[in-house]
Formats: C-alpha cells, structure tokens, sequence
C-alpha cells in the first residue's frame, strides 16, 4: 500500500514538473524571448509618376500577420532619399523609425532598418500619338463614354438645372485628342468631348484621362470631366478643335485622333 502511494506520488510530480516545464516553455516562447523582425523585408513601395519623374511611398505591408506584429509593422515610419525626379536605374537608400517601446513590449529586435533600393518598373512617356497601340486607344474611348454615362444625372445639372433630368437618348464622342504635356510634372492624356442628346437639349461634355503611358493602364480611377464651354462661334461652327486649342495649346502639345 506504501508502495502504491509512493508511486501515486511520484506520477503526481512528474505530472506537475511537466506542466510547468510546458507553462514555461509557452511563456518564454511567445512572451520573453526576443523575436527578430526584418524591417526592409516587410516594406512595400508604391511608385507615383513616370521614368523619370517619379516618387515613391514606402509602407509597412499588410498581410496575414498577428495582431501584435502587424500594430508594430504600422508604427515604422520610412524615409527616402533622394525622393523626386526618380527614374529607372536610379538607387535610392531607405531608413527607417520605429516605436522602441512597442519593439521592448513585444520583445521584438528589429533588424535591417536601411537599406539601398534600385529603381525599377517605372512607365515611359509616349513620344507621339502614333506610338499608342490601337487597344489603349478603344480602351480610352470606352472609359469615357461609361464615366459619362455612370454620371448623366449630376453633368446635366451642371448648369443648376433642378428640374428631373430628362432620359439621355444619345452620345457620342464628337472630338478625340492625346494632349502632351510641355510639362515635366504633368502627366499626358486622352481628351474627348462627347455630344450628350437629352430629349429636351443637346450638351457637350469634355473628358479627361490622364496618366496615358507604356503601362498600357487606363487611370479610371482619376478620370475627370467638365463642361465644355464653346463659344457660340464654335458651337455654330462644331469647331471642337478650336476650343481643345484655346484651352489646352498654353500647356500641350495637341494630336487630334480622328
């Protein structure tokens, strides 16, 4: 009976050192032990411009991470240098800042906290309307003619008309255009103006689709319009091309596509 005791007891104790052993483990390796984080290898950059006129933002990445990495990852603050003018080809060196006392309650050892980065990737100008492949061409098109139509209620009050907007029976791109900028910071683009038939009137509308390069990408995200305002002469004559040219011919080159 002693013996059976003496077992039970010794069982109960190799129980409970492995339970502490195990408490301990799970402590020390998910509570106290330092975790390195790579800094570079969790950054993600995010080019704003053409080959050479770019700039770059450079963030933390956002993915499948805990919760505590992922708040630590949003407090690293990142600095470029240099930061404008970039083009392909280009190296620019990346630092980094981050909350210490976060990295200390997390026990995180943050590593690689700079870093030099070659450009890359960067979309070319076109040259001329010539050099445009024919499906970024249609694809223009097609984006101006569906902004138009997705925003035909709020372009015909354009004036303060209040009335209901009456149904539009028609539109069609009357003038097309690739407007290139005599501006290194301003991008080129695809102009158009379309006649919109209501029942009541006929308006005219400009369309605007900017950032047109070799990334073959239509911005549809920044394409923007506006009222064209022709004057009667240019109304009674359909001279479309003469209100592009008094609008746009101080800042761009102007290549009619008809």
């Amino acid at each position: 009976m002693d013996k059976q005791k003496i077992e039970n007891k010794f069982i109960y104790f190799i129980s409970l050192l492995s339970m502490v052993t195990i408490l301990i483990l799970i402590a020390y390796f998910f509570f106290l032990r330092n975790v390195e984080v790579d800094i570079m290898d969790n950054a993600q950059y995010a080019y704003v411009g053409e080959n050479g006129n770019a700039s770059v933002v450079v963030s933390a990445k956002q993915g499948e991470l805990n919760q505590r990495m992922q708040d630590f990852l949003n407090s690293v603050e990142y600095e470029v240098s240099p930061n404008s003018n970039l083009s392909n080809g280009d190296t620019i060196h990346v630092s980094a800042t981050y909350d210490e006392a976060l990295a200390n309650q997390y026990h995180y050892q943050p590593k690689s906290v700079e870093t030099d980065i070659v450009v890359e990737g960067l979309a070319n100008r076109y040259h001329s309307l010539q050099d445009i492949p024919k499906a970024l061409i249609k694809e223009g098109r097609s984006a101006a003619l569906d902004y138009v139509k997705e925003n035909q209620e709020s372009i015909y009050k354009l004036d303060g008309k209040e009335e209901k907007t009456p149904g539009l029976e028609k539109m069609k791109i009357v003038y097309s255009a690739y407007l290139k900028s005599n501006q290194k910071n301003n991008s080129d683009r695809f102009t158009y103006i379309i006649s919109m038939n209501y029942s009541s009137e006929i308006l005219y509308y400009m369309v605007c689709i900017p950032n047109i390069n070799d990334s073959n990408e239509i911005d549809v995200h920044n394409i923007y319009g506006e009222k064209a305002y022709l004057t009667q002469d240019e109304l009674n004559n359909k001279d479309f091309s003469g209100y592009v040219d008094r609008v746009y011919s101080s800042k761009y080159q102007i290549e009619e596509n008809k």
